[in-house]
């Protein structure tokens, strides 16, 4: 009876369109949006790159700052990206934001549009020209070799060695990995689409307990009439819901993954997280369902509010939520399905221990455990005047 009802099961899921729209095509077509939004701007935008500036001179050999731009501009991975123009060009590709910053060799100043990380790089570099430039004016005590080092004919191993003090300094500003997972801001979107589209799976769990109760509807009046125990029908009919949406989701990670979406190499590890995270989203349906006073139409507007308010709070919309939270009220968060889901992923990517993610799947399971034994107790305590 078990297999007859599980693969009854499977049959009549296929054919919900609904269901799987909600749980499949729509979880693709966000992802797949947002992926076209979001695209490489964590590359553009937050991993570091040469800074573009201006450099307004005289006289390009009046000291030896030129020599040392020129070095620092030399190369692949050069630290600055330097381009040679007037005051007044310079001053028009800052406000067109097109440099970053405006370097005036002569009195050694630095003028930038606004405070940032690139800003401050630059005025580090030009701190320590002038603590260097220093030292050497107190080696060059002659007369003679002043001039010479101010006018820049004799200074290139002074400069050699100011630049390669300089490079030194420049490895605090380069990129440094911690990890070997990506740490890409715009990937908790992705995450918090996995979160939703499993809790979404409460939408078939709903359908599944509405069939158990006679009051609701006539299969439900079938099966209470029926010498099969309902506990039988439950545990069938919740493992094939489980295998279909677990599939589903395989399915939606084969596809992110394929566009570009960089979820790690832990590939049995977030499988893992997809099961639970589907058996989670039916055991919330379950507890809805159960509620045999309400309407199933209320049942599922209820479910779907839920899992879309979880979703929203583990940064299905604005990064950045699910932070704040843990700064303020971290109890929401260890509560929270989709914060959990979301919060594996990131740390399957990131992490190099299991630890937060082991924790994540052990609290989901329990939750999921209890939301499915409460409805079910309220199911079975439910008794009927007549069928």
């Amino acid at each position: 009876m078990f297999i007859r009802d599980f693969l009854y099961t499977i049959k009549i899921l296929m054919r919900a369109k609904v269901s799987l729209f909600w749980t499949l095509v729509f979880p693709i077509l966000l992802a797949t949006f947002m992926y076209m939004a979001f695209g490489n701007i964590y590359e553009q935008d937050e991993m570091f790159s040469n800074i573009k500036v201006a450099v307004v001179t005289e006289d390009e050999s009046a000291n030896g700052l030129n020599y040392m731009l020129d070095a620092l501009s030399d190369g692949d991975d050069a630290l600055l990206s330097v381009a040679r123009m007037s005051e007044s060009n310079a001053e028009k590709a800052l406000a067109d934001e097109e440099v970053e910053g405006i370097i005036y060799t002569d009195d050694v100043k630095l003028t930038v549009a606004e405070s940032s990380v690139n800003a401050s790089i630059l005025e580090t570099v030009l701190s320590e020209y002038k603590q260097y430039e220093h030292a050497l004016m107190d080696i060059y005590k002659d007369g003679i070799g002043l001039q010479q080092y101010m006018s820049g004919t004799s200074c290139g191993d002074d400069m050699s060695n100011l630049v390669e003090k300089l490079s030194e300094q420049r490895s605090y500003y380069t990129e440094k990995s911690s990890t070997e997972g990506s740490q890409n801001v715009y990937n908790n979107y992705f995450y918090a689409i996995f979160a939703m589209s499993c809790l979404f799976a409460s939408l078939s769990s709903i359908e599944m307990m509405s069939n158990l109760q006679a009051n609701v509807s006539a299969t439900g009046k079938r099966k209470n009439v029926s010498p099969q125990r309902k506990m039988t029908f439950v545990l069938a009919e919740f493992a094939a819901l489980l295998l279909i949406h677990f599939v589903v989701e395989v399915i939606s990670f084969i596809y992110m993954s394929c566009i570009g979406v960089d979820f790690g190499d832990r590939v049995w590890e977030i499988l893992l997280t997809l099961f639970v995270g589907c058996f989670i989203g039916l055991a919330i349906g379950v507890i809805v369902g159960a509620i045999s006073k309400l309407a199933e139409g209320t049942k599922i507007g209820i479910v779907i509010g839920i899992s879309m308010v979880m979703s929203i709070l583990s940064d299905l919309c604005i990064n950045g939520i699910k932070y704040e939270i843990q700064q303020h009220v971290p109890i929401i968060n260890k509560l929270n399905p989709a914060a959990l889901i979301s919060d594996s992923f990131y740390a399957l990517n990131v992490y190099s221990d299991h630890q937060v993610f082991t924790e994540n799947i052990v609290i989901m399971t329990i939750e999921a455990v209890v939301l499915i034994a409460v409805g079910i107790l309220m199911v079975r305590r439910n008794r009927y005047a007549s069928v």
